[in-house]
């Protein structure tokens, strides 16, 4: 689903149709001058043949798992084909499940940055999250950072960015760990892209990092930093270019604050 934000840089996520609320399309951002987001743009003009193929791996893995199952172990004809539609169901339960736990883990984490009410079930990863900024980032006080600040770029997109302070903005990832993870190996260059991106929208000159933060019961942090953050951001104008090109649609707008 593609996300939407105004010249101020508030979401447009949802519009209020004939039939009730429903997602912003890019006809509706068109009629009101919305900015698309960092990843609406991202995703639309790249290909992503890492995640592919760990979508792959994993539907893989399910079918076999449903093909060895006690049902179906030993059978013909047909078995494989209802493994195949039952993995399909399984697959699409955890990924959803995943996404369900890592939008949980955010939601607190933005409490906790907040000042707001966390729950004990999640404190330790809140926690955990922060030591690691402590760490890296130094003595910044809690105060110091902005949790889920939106924005709205003049040459033409918007985003919401994790966390964010006047030296660093920070993405947080979550993923499920195995044996023993190295950051480097989860750290993308889409990521890097996303990061540079949000970095240019609220002003230049900020460092860019990634934590990866484990949804199983380790509550593991680690931490990547991309320090090519000019090459990222050159990668995004030129996706951005791109995608109003494929759109035929410019949301380029003058920021007064400038003027």
């Amino acid at each position: 689903m593609s996300h939407w934000y105004d010249k101020e840089g508030n979401p447009k996520y949802e519009v209020l149709g004939k039939s009730g609320v429903r997602p912003t399309t890019l006809r509706d951002a068109r009629k009101a001058g919305w900015v698309p987001s960092v990843s609406t743009v991202w995703g639309e003009v790249v290909s992503k043949p890492m995640l592919n193929k760990w979508k792959e791996d994993e539907l893989a893995k399910c079918i076999w798992r449903q093909a060895m199952s006690a049902d179906n172990f030993g059978k013909q004809d047909a078995s494989y084909e209802a493994a195949y539609k039952s993995a399909r169901e399984v697959f699409s339960q955890e990924q959803q499940a995943i996404m369900n736990r890592g939008t949980v883990i955010h939601d607190h984490l933005e409490s906790y940055f907040k000042g707001q009410e966390v729950d004990q079930k999640y404190m330790m990863i809140c926690r955990n999250v922060h030591d690691k900024l402590f760490e890296i980032c130094g003595e910044a006080p809690l105060s110091s950072w902005v949790s889920e600040r939106s924005f709205a770029h003049p040459t033409g997109y918007g985003g919401k960015i994790d966390l964010c302070n006047e030296d660093w903005v920070v993405d947080f990832k979550t993923k499920k760990f195995v044996d023993t993870p190295v950051a480097k190996k989860m750290a993308y260059d889409d990521y890097g892209v996303q990061l540079a991106a949000y970095n240019q929208g609220i002003g230049k000159g900020r460092r860019i990092l990634n934590l990866f933060i484990d949804i199983g019961e380790g509550n593991q942090v680690l931490e990547w930093e991309f320090e090519d953050v000019s090459r990222y951001e050159s990668m995004f104008n030129q996706g951005l270019s791109l995608w109003k090109l494929m759109k035929q649609y410019d949301p380029s707008f003058k920021d007064q604050r400038l003027m």
